[in-house]
């Protein structure tokens, strides 16, 4: 039975889930669907045995701003973590990748690295594709997970998967950047072509020997960074001084769009969201009213409190409406990406107490 060291990736903002994700509390440490975090979700998924494989304790590689947060969700979750590593700031996924795979302490140990803000309705079907990307990974594989897509989508990247490997596991042919609209609906069409997760399962050996032969100087850097980190409680936060020389790059650019040891397990068909937009929250949620909400003659709404506001709407339609934290956000379903412009308003206007 080979063990599986989760990391789970619990930075970045969150901030087209504003009002509700603010930099201090972002999306993946809020209840955003049902009463727990997405992070405490993730961890959920995280248990167990998985085919021939079983999951050890999570290690979790955060903001320093996250400490407590961190601290607290993992202790209510009833999870003690292998390790909390904690990043004066955030220098992208290549940085990430490096650290995880020095976190099991093996260079044979099979790491899954996973971000903590993203939803899956079905766990079961997840975690029998981590059974399966398991196998390919143990032979040497850096194995992502390719989503099934569900309607032509523009807002995501996609992997073309190629010659197969083994059990629903192929090579990875290219990863496509966020396409335009026809081509989103020719990849639709196209069973080659599945959603990118941005899940990795890999033995640690391989993916170091990877970023050393196509991101060395990311490795270095964050390696050492990684040595020279000073305890917080019991977490430890990387070196920032010497973090702040790595180059800021995703693990898809310094390594997976030049490997030849990429693998694409699926597609898998787990009702994946990256939860990206207010609309994504919208169509997943089991309530079109969350909180302290009276609606009269609406139609096609979502709307939200906090709790701490009553919020009122009558002969309304195809809107959203949070209110949260002293701050409302009003805007059509249809236009529910354009949060950014409001978030950006913010910042020009130097209304940091809100963000």
């Amino acid at each position: 039975m080979a063990i599986i060291h989760p990391v789970i990736m619990a930075g970045g903002s969150g901030t087209r889930l504003w009002p509700v994700s603010r930099a201090s509390q972002p999306k993946q440490f809020q209840a955003m669907l049902g009463d727990r975090s997405m992070f405490q979700d993730t961890l959920e998924r995280l248990g167990g045995d998985v085919g021939r494989h079983r999951f050890a304790a999570p290690s979790v590689i955060g903001g320093v701003g996250f400490a407590d947060l961190i601290a607290d969700q993992l202790a209510e979750a009833g999870h003690v973590p292998h390790a909390v590593v904690l990043e004066p700031f955030g220098r992208n996924t290549a940085a990430v990748a490096a650290i995880s795979a020095a976190l099991p302490g093996d260079d044979d140990a099979l790491v899954l690295l996973m971000p903590s803000d993203a939803y899956m309705a079905d766990a079961q079907a997840f975690r029998a594709a981590v059974a399966t990307a398991a196998d390919t990974a143990e032979t040497g594989y850096i194995t992502t997970f390719g989503i099934k897509p569900t309607h032509p989508e523009t807002g995501f990247g996609y992997i073309e998967a190629g010659d197969g490997i083994g059990a629903d596991t192929r090579a990875i042919k290219a990863f496509r950047e966020k396409p335009d609209l026809a081509t989103a609906e020719g990849y639709f069409k196209d069973p080659a072509f599945a959603w990118n997760a941005g899940i990795f399962l890999f033995p640690a050996r391989t993916m170091a020997d990877e970023l050393a032969r196509h991101a060395p100087d990311i490795q270095a850097a964050a390696l050492a960074a990684y040595r020279a980190a000073a305890p917080l409680g019991e977490a430890r936060v990387l070196d920032p001084e010497i973090f702040k020389t790595v180059r800021d790059e995703s693990i898809d650019y310094a390594v997976m769009e030049k490997t030849d040891r990429g693998a694409v397990c699926g597609p898998l068909a787990c009702g994946w969201s990256d939860i990206g937009s207010w609309g994504a929250i919208a169509e997943l949620s089991e309530a079109s009213e969350v909180g302290d909400v009276i609606a009269v003659d609406t139609e096609g709404c979502y709307i939200r409190s906090d709790g701490e506001t009553l919020v009122t709407a009558v002969g309304v339609s195809d809107l959203v409406i949070v209110a949260h934290d002293r701050a409302v956000l009003v805007l059509p379903r249809s236009r529910s990406q354009d949060v950014k412009t409001i978030v950006n308003t913010l910042k020009d206007r130097d209304r940091k107490d809100r963000l």
